[in-house]
């Protein structure tokens, strides 16, 4: 229920949509990326390439956490290629892996800790 660093905690996520919306999202979940968990590869002008979730980014830096839960801060003009995936993430859809059954039981729960606060 926590959370990590590469998604949102699941104490929120039944406030994101009604339940048609996180089942959607347990099937697809590259359809409904939450803002803030954009994915990015880089690489720098001497060759150290990078992907990870951008966490913060202006007009001259960007910051980004690894898939090791490292962050890095890179100078813009620093880099060679910067290419932003606003439709990679790191969970994995359900839907070979859930029955219909299970599917249902696991939204129901989703939208009952929405409910309980």
């Amino acid at each position: 229920m926590e959370g990590g660093r590469l998604g949102p905690p699941l104490t929120q996520v039944g406030y994101r949509g009604p339940a048609a919306f996180l089942q959607s999202t347990l099937l697809d979940p590259a359809g409904t990326i939450p803002e803030g968990y954009a994915f990015v590869d880089l690489s720098t002008r001497n060759g150290r390439r990078l992907t990870g979730i951008r966490l913060d980014e202006d007009t001259y830096s960007i910051v980004v956490r690894d898939l090791s839960d490292n962050l890095h801060s890179f100078w813009k003009s620093d880099l060679a290629e910067l290419r932003k995936d606003n439709k990679r993430t790191p969970m994995p859809s359900y839907e070979s892996v859930l029955t219909s059954s299970e599917l249902d039981d696991l939204v129901t729960y989703l939208v009952s800790v929405r409910s309980a606060r």
